[in-house]
């Protein structure tokens, strides 16, 4: 029996595509065993065993960015890290990353072992750990379209490709229903607001000190405000939540998003039309304002830095903010990403496992 190993950690965003690839991965191939790498704390916890995979959990060993007593400790905490990774992946057939910390020592580990590598980029600009997986011989697939990288996209749940592909009056009546089953009021516009898989403190303030001007203005909110924080009392016009469990329905009872702009987050307000306005975290290599662009470069969005974006600026633009996304709408508008990136990733792991 062929196994192969989904490397990624952490986030929904570096999680939820190596799902959707591997349950179409079962659907094709059902005698392949498939087993996901993780470190504790992260979402994986979670959704991996969830949706019925095996989780392995290796010990995170990030790399300090800054001079500080960890910088020392690193090289034994990531030896042990590379052990744990070596030791489950002994009878690997092959490995696919989709980022997060135990991406780097399942490259170190697949390239010890001969072991071939298909490392998916989710952003715009490629991270670091996927510039190793390169050097060890892997093969890049890429979710947004640079320089002579093969491109497959995104890969998005069922249930939001499902959504994507409906027409406007399909789209219409799918709000309807899903506002009904979320207690809202049907015919309110609808604002979703949400900061990744484990909320954002920045759009918690925020809300918390907007809110009750936004409702009077005449607009309800749906608020994920990520699982380790508190969860305001919900009242009318202001639905908050700690995890959006069914992603699909939110979209489809929202007019306008306010997000990360997290490469699975853009994809998704591309591909399902509906105008945001993008926040992008100001960390790491600048990658969340370079997927922003990406939608807004063509329409489907606007951005603000993470500096700018308080309770004051949400109240003076939301009424903007949301005549631009009821006028998107109308036009039926969508960004162009690949649907179908699950099965051209299936697909390039079959070719691999046969070749091998």
């Amino acid at each position: 029996m062929p196994t192969v190993f989904f490397a990624g950690a952490g986030t929904a965003g570096h999680v939820e595509p190596g799902l959707a690839v591997a349950h179409w991965l079962q659907h094709e191939r059902p005698d392949i065993d498939i087993k996901f790498l993780g470190t504790l704390g992260g979402v994986e916890n979670t959704l991996v065993p969830a949706a019925g995979f095996q989780l392995l959990l290796v010990e995170k060993a990030p790399f300090p960015r800054r001079v500080n007593k960890e910088l020392f400790t690193w090289p034994l905490r990531f030896r042990k890290t590379l052990r744990q990774t070596r030791t489950y992946m002994a009878d690997a057939d092959l490995l696919i990353g989709f980022g997060g910390y135990v991406a780097a020592p399942a490259y170190l580990s697949a390239r010890r072992a001969g072991i071939p590598i298909l490392a998916h980029e989710a952003n715009a600009k490629m991270g670091l750990a996927n510039r190793l997986a390169v050097r060890c011989g892997g093969t890049l697939l890429r979710a947004f379209a640079s320089g002579t990288d093969e491109v497959v996209g995104i890969p998005l749940r069922e249930s939001i490709v499902a959504l994507a592909q409906l027409t406007h009056d399909e789209r219409q009546l799918e709000k309807i229903k899903a506002r009904r089953l979320m207690n809202l009021n049907l015919e309110t516009p609808t604002i979703l607001v949400f900061g990744g898989s484990l909320g954002s403190v920045k759009f918690n303030e925020t809300i918390s000190h907007a809110q009750r001007d936004i409702s009077s203005m005449g607009f309800q909110i749906i608020h994920a405000v990520g699982g380790k924080n508190k969860i305001p009392l919900a009242q009318a016009g202001y639905l908050p939540m700690a995890y959006i469990q069914d992603m699909e329905r939110a979209y489809a009872a929202s007019d306008l998003v306010i997000s990360r702009a997290g490469a699975v987050t853009v994809t998704e307000t591309g591909v399902l039309g509906i105008y945001s306005l993008y926040v992008p975290l100001p960390i790491g290599n600048g990658e969340q304002m370079i997927n922003a662009r990406v939608v807004s470069d063509h329409g489907g969005g606007e951005i603000i830095s993470n500096q700018e974006f308080n309770a004051q600026w949400l109240i003076a633009n939301i009424h903007r903010l949301m005549v631009l996304a009821q006028s998107y709408s109308q036009t039926s508008v969508h960004q162009n990403f690949p649907l179908d990136a699950s099965a051209q990733i299936v697909d390039k792991i079959l070719k691999e496992l046969t070749h091998g």
